[in-house]
C-alpha cells in the first residue's frame, strides 16, 4: 500500500515564475529610470526582454517599480 505524506502547511510557497519577471522587469525600469534613460520598449528589448514579454508584464512591472521607488519617511 501506497501512503502519502501531507505537505506542511507552514511551508512557504515559491514565488511564481510571472511573480519573478515582473520583479525582474521593474528592477531593469529602476536601473533605467535612475541612470536617466527612457524606459520604453525598444530599451526593454535591447535589454534582452522578448516583445511579447513586454506587452503582457509591463503595466505589473511600472506599477511595482514606482511602489519600489517611492520614499519613505519614517
Amino acid at each position: 500500500m501506497i501512503r502519502y505524506q501531507p505537505i506542511p502547511s507552514d511551508k512557504p510557497v515559491p514565488p511564481s515564475c510571472h511573480a519573478s519577471l515582473v520583479g525582474r522587469m521593474a528592477d531593469d525600469m529602476r536601473e533605467m529610470a535612475f541612470a536617466g534613460e527612457n524606459v520604453s520598449t525598444e530599451t526593454l528589448v535591447q535589454r534582452g526582454w522578448t516583445l511579447p514579454t513586454i506587452k503582457r508584464l509591463s503595466a505589473k512591472a511600472a506599477a511595482c517599480a514606482r511602489r519600489q521607488s517611492v520614499r519613505r519617511h519614517t
